[in-house]
């Protein structure tokens, strides 16, 4: 795997440039195009100009059909799709390589193998009764606990889970955080990224202690996140899965989301770059 390094101390920061709102995401050395109401190939070159000096490898962006061709002449790739990302309209995922290691999967065969075992596996997924188990809301008095299991589970990670200020901010505001607990300890967590503008999500965070996987706690709690989501009318949901790891993808699969692409080299997760698997699921 192509190993990750770290860019500068500060994890990122939102910034506007020519009009377009952007996320400089320095842990996963990427801009990440979030908002503009117009778009240009000279827009995107400057933006491709500016990442390039600050040593950034990768752009990415959602984008809808009406912007694709904007972003594919100037050198996007698509990488997959979502659907309903934009209020039921699909989205297309598409990146700029900068670095042209992250352009190449180092895994390719054996994450095609996974996604050909998800295929080809005709179960689906069925709520289990785990009396020994609940499943609840997070609450604040959650978060450092969650932060444990995080920090136990994953090497690094793209986003800043591993921060209690971070979760406390998000933490039923914009996202949704489902935890499971044995005696009043958590063994795992699961949250839902609400875009509330675009009413899509992302199911994300997903953690359990090695002693609790097998059991299909994971699953449930993604059920509950999508009730949750269906309650608020949300169109879609969807999730980028670490392509290597064979357990998140087929219980997003039993759920009866579609792998839809994958994203090569897209954020430091579990202590190097990896692809990451997307699912796409119409609620």
């Amino acid at each position: 795997m192509l190993n990750s390094i770290t860019a500068r101390n500060d994890k990122g920061c939102y910034r506007y440039f020519k009009g377009v709102r952007l996320f400089m995401d320095y842990v996963n050395l990427r801009v990440k195009i979030l908002e503009y109401e117009e778009i240009s190939e000279d827009i995107l070159k400057d933006i491709i100009e500016m990442a390039r000096g600050e040593s950034l490898g990768k752009i990415i962006s959602n984008v809808n059909i009406k912007a694709m061709k904007t972003f594919i002449s100037s050198g996007f790739q698509i990488e997959g799709m979502i659907y309903g990302f934009f209020k039921g309209e699909d989205a297309l995922c598409v990146s700029y390589f900068l670095d042209s290691k992250r352009a190449a999967s180092a895994e390719k065969d054996k994450e095609d193998a996974i996604i050909q075992r998800c295929m080809e596996s005709k179960s689906s997924f069925k709520l289990k009764d785990m009396e020994d188990i609940t499943m609840r809301d997070a609450l604040r008095g959650d978060i450092f606990h969650m932060t444990e299991l995080f920090k136990a589970v994953f090497e690094t990670y793209p986003s800043p889970v591993f921060d209690e200020e971070y979760i406390k901010s998000n933490l039923n505001k914009t996202a949704l955080y489902k935890v499971a607990c044995i005696d009043g300890r958590v063994v795992a967590a699961a949250s839902a990224d609400m875009d509330k503008d675009n009413l899509n999500a992302e199911i994300t965070d997903c953690a359990t202690y090695p002693q609790y996987r097998g059991r299909g706690i994971l699953s449930n709690l993604i059920y509950y996140l999508e009730q949750d989501l269906k309650e608020r009318n949300f169109y879609c949901a969807y999730s980028l899965s670490r392509a290597i790891n064979p357990g998140i993808n087929m219980a997003l699969c039993k759920h009866g989301y579609k792998y839809t692409g994958r994203m090569l080299n897209n954020c430091d997760i579990c202590g190097s770059f990896e692809d990451m698997n997307i699912w796409s699921k119409t609620l």
